[in-house]
């Protein structure tokens, strides 16, 4: 399946300042689909569940080689 979509111009601003390749990019949103459909139904209620910290959090934690490799960009 390919997926496009576009992003905000803020953060293509952010991808394209730090000279983050399409494929991290995509790595990243396989990284939050990934988690999104392996929570438990009535936590992926609405846009994020109950918390998007928590979505968020969870998303980093899991997927932490991949957010240090950015962040040292």
């Amino acid at each position: 399946m390919i997926l496009t979509m576009e992003l905000p111009d803020a953060l293509t601003k952010q991808f394209t300042g730090r000279q983050i390749p399409e494929r991290e990019i995509e790595a990243i949103v396989v990284a939050a689909l990934e988690l999104w459909f392996s929570q438990p139904p009535e936590q992926a209620e609405g846009r994020f569940g109950q918390s998007a910290v928590t979505f968020a959090r969870r998303l980093v934690t899991q997927n932490q080689e991949l957010f240090e490799t950015l962040a040292k960009r």
